[in-house]
Parts: structure tokens; sequence; C-alpha cells
């Protein structure tokens, strides 16, 4: 039914909106192989553990590879990925390569791709997260910049220009709501970073770079952190922050942070339908909005999409088996396997978009 529908579409818009997003009440496998990774083997023709994805002002979807691929893609109209930016290399996290100073797309050789956000102007945002930046990349030159980190790893520059700021692992980087500046998860330094698009400069808004468990109350810049991987902000400023080794999620507002999901910090899967804050939460890797301002959490380790409502303080799984990695498509999301995803993103018409990264695929559906 998706590809009749596919093929009778005419307009180049809407045939890029059809390609992201299945028809209503079917789950739909966008990019890869239905049934999951098709070799042990990376394939340089075929797109490979994907980490995040994003859409532009047109509809189209970007996305990234991680370590089996390095490679920044686009979902072209007629369903074929196009890979834009990056050399397609293997790399492995322990890997040290020097800091790639290439600006041609084609040259870049990216390591360890994390998290992709587009701007107002259509430039794209990628964490080149092993090399200790922010890049972007800009489709009409097809040329690729610095947008923060010098390379190296180290923590240093709050106050000056990101360009000459040091980051360490620099995990994912969110676009906040007015599109002036990005929050830079910078988990080896335990902070979470703003850089700001309209003058370069880099500022702390979270942790006082101790690795711990955060302290509800005290101030988001006096705090330790457990691993922030992810962050976005809401309308109203309030940041939702995902830690990675605290299993948890964090708000941060008029300054200060509070745990909203799993405040025991406890690795495991529970908590559904109840209290965010007695739930359980396995290794969170991203966190995005929806368009009711609820938050969607990659409960990357148990294999599922949760949903943290701020309003009701609740939680509940939308998407994957919990607990149970598979690629098996099912009739809705909460039936479909889903294996250690780390991104997802809300498309055009609304649909849930995932990043199955161990699948080597990206799925779509809907999220109730």
């Amino acid at each position: 039914m998706f590809s009749r529908m596919i093929r009778h579409l005419t307009g180049v818009l809407g045939l890029v909106i059809a390609l992201a997003v299945p028809c209503r009440g079917e789950v739909a496998v966008l990019v890869g192989d239905p049934a999951g990774r098709v070799g042990k083997e990376p394939n340089p023709g075929r797109m490979n553990e994907p980490f995040a994805v994003a859409f532009d002002a047109q509809g189209r979807m970007y996305g990234v590879e991680y370590t089996r691929g390095n490679r920044l893609f686009r979902v072209a109209a007629d369903g074929a990925v196009e890979f834009v930016a990056g050399r397609f290399h293997v790399s492995k996290h322990g890997d040290a390569f020097p800091p790639d100073e290439a600006t041609a797309a084609a040259d870049v050789r990216f390591h360890g791709l994390h998290d992709v956000a587009i701007g107002r102007d259509g430039h794209v945002f990628v964490a080149d997260t092993f090399h200790h930046r922010i890049r972007s990349f800009d489709p009409a030159t097809r040329s690729v910049a610095v947008v923060a980190g010098t390379g190296q790893a180290g923590f240093s520059g709050d106050g000056g220009p990101a360009v000459a700021a040091a980051f360490r692992q620099a995990y994912c980087s969110s676009l906040v709501p007015a599109g002036d500046a990005l929050l830079v998860a910078d988990i080896g330094n335990q902070r979470l970073r703003r850089v700001s698009l309209r003058d370069g400069a880099v500022a702390t808004v979270a942790g006082n770079g101790a690795a711990g468990k955060p302290v509800d109350g005290a101030a988001a810049i006096a705090t330790p952190l457990a691993g922030p991987r992810a962050a976005c902000m809401t309308a109203d400023g309030t940041i939702y922050l995902a830690l990675r080794e605290g299993n948890a999620v964090v708000e941060i507002k008029a300054g200060t942070v509070r745990t909203v999901v799993n405040a025991a910090g406890k690795a495991g899967y529970g908590g559904d339908g109840g209290p965010a804050r007695d739930a359980l939460l396995a290794g969170p890797k991203y966190v995005v909005l929806d368009r009711m301002g609820r938050v969607l959490i990659a409960d990357t380790e148990n294999h599922c999409i949760r949903r943290y409502d701020p309003k009701s303080e609740t939680i509940t799984t939308v998407a994957g088996v919990p607990t149970k990695a598979g690629a098996a498509v099912g009739a809705d999301l909460r039936s479909t396997q889903i294996a250690r995803p780390h991104g997802c993103v809300i498309a055009p018409d609304g649909r849930l978009v995932i990043a199955d990264s161990d699948n080597d695929r990206i799925i779509a559906g809907e999220a109730d």
C-alpha cells in the first residue's frame, strides 16, 4: 500500500514527505532492509548504523551514520540514499584520528557521528563526536565548516569563541526553539554547553564537571551530571537532558535541576503508566519534543522509545518491544521490534521516525 501511494504522488515535496512517513496506521521501513542488518561488515553502498535523523524545511530527511560508515546522508525524492558529506570508513570508539580540517564535503573524514540538526537557513549541524567538534554542512556549496571545538579533547573556552573552545566528545547538538543556538552535550566534561550561532560564543548551562548523580534543586551549573548525552529545549526555555550513565532525564528550569524520570538512577525497565520519577531507564541516548511538548526518550538499552508527559509527570512506551531487541515489523510501533535506537524525531506530518541503529534501518509510524 505504501509503495503504491509513493508511485501516484507527483509533486517533489509530496514525494519527499510521503517517503518519510507511512500511511496512517502502518509501520514502514523507510531506509534499510525490513529484516534488519544484512551483514556483519558494513557496505559502503548502503546506509549503516543510523544514529539520528532530522527534516529540513522542504521535508527532506537527513541522517548520520555512526562508526560503521561515518557519513551524513540525505534521502532523495525517489527513496534513494544520497551520501552528501563524509568519506566512507569504519572506525572504533577508541581510534585516534587527527582533527580533520577538510572543507570539501566529499573529502571530510568524520569520526563517530552522533546527531544531526538543521537550521532555518538550511545548514546541517552534525556532532563529530570523536573529533570533539560540532560541524556544519552547507547543501548549496557542498562544504563543511567547524562550528565548535578545536579538534583536541579538553575543556576550555567558556565565554569565548566556540571554534577555539575544547570539548571532550561532543555527543549531541540540538537547536533551541529560536534557532539561534545549539545545546551541546559535552559528555566527557560532564557538562551541557550552549553555542550561539549569532556571535559564536560558548557557555556552560549545566554541570560542574564532576561525574555523579544530579542534586535536585541545585543550581544547574553547580551540580554533577552522570553522562549528559542529549538535550532539547521547550518554547519557555525549559531544558530536558538525558543522562546516559545516570539512566535518567533531568529538567533544567529557572537555572535549577530536577530529575523527572528515574530519580533512583537504577538501570532497568519499568514504570509505564505511573509516575516518571519512579520509572526505570537503561542508558537513554536521546531526547526530543513531540508536537504536544512531551519528551520522547530513546531508551536505548531497553530497545524502545518512551514518552514523558511534563503535565502529568507520567511515562509510557510508544515504540518497540521493551527489553527485546529484534527486527520484526508489527502492526503498529508498539508491536514492532527495534534494536538499540539512538535517535528519533517527529516527521512533518506528525509521525514518529526512529533511527533503528543496530538494525541499520529507519522506521516510521504513529506514536499513539
